[in-house]
């Protein structure tokens, strides 16, 4: 039995053990947390289908501008709340991202939380779901000479869309749905500039089927 089935079984007797009306939250506190929740080969702990929502909850005259719908919608219901440090990065799962905005009428996280949610509302809820090969999240690691013995720092996270007839377009959802082409997005906002002595490349790939990248923190120490 591998671990995702027996957390999987675990929460299925869990949830039979209480009421209805809670809702069970997963964030995940420090890359060590998130390091073993994607080093099985998927993000499923965080891009999650959101219950009651269905596939055509975002629809257009084209695909684009579907996602473009959702980007939107992802921009004005989540406020930017950088984490706290330490541990420097807490991911949320899309569902409890989405139940925050339900109860509050808005979400909070940052770069990577928006990404999430975004990411799980173009997969299950747009234009009858967007295929695993054209949608993903994508972010950098910063690279640090003493990596050997330190974590790297998650940089920046954003959309990646492949358009149904052809193209790539990256998506700042804190932007809402302006999709853009050519020059490479940075990992870190275009107004910061990289720590010193560091390099920094957008080495991690992820949605809720797969898992790419990830350099020696996901490939390496096992």
């Amino acid at each position: 039995m591998t671990r995702k089935t027996a957390v999987f079984i675990l929460g299925l007797l869990m949830l039979g053990t209480l009421p209805s009306t809670i809702a069970i939250a997963y964030e995940a506190w420090g890359w060590g947390q998130i390091r073993q929740d994607l080093i099985d080969g998927d993000g499923a702990e965080y891009i999650i289908p959101i219950p009651g929502l269905s596939s055509n909850t975002f629809i257009g005259a084209t695909e684009m501008e579907a996602v473009q719908a959702a980007a939107n919608w992802v921009a004005t219901h989540m406020v930017y709340v950088s984490d706290p440090d330490p541990p420097g990065d807490v991911w949320t799962s899309s569902d409890e991202l989405y139940n925050a905005i339900l109860a509050n009428g808005f979400g909070t996280g940052d770069c990577e939380d928006f990404s999430i949610l975004l990411c799980a509302l173009l997969r299950f809820h747009t234009q009858g779901g967007i295929p695993a090969n054209r949608v993903w999240v994508q972010g950098g690691v910063i690279v640090a000479p003493v990596e050997e013995v330190r974590p790297p720092v998650f940089g920046h996270a954003y959309v990646v869309y492949k358009a149904q007839k052809k193209g790539i377009f990256y998506i700042e959802p804190q932007w809402g749905g302006m999709p853009y082409r050519g020059a490479f997005p940075s990992i870190l906002h275009w107004y910061e500039r990289p720590p010193p002595n560091t390099g920094e490349s957008a080495m991690l790939r992820f949605n809720d089927a797969w898992v790419k990248g990830g350099g020696f923190w996901l490939a390496g120490r096992r």
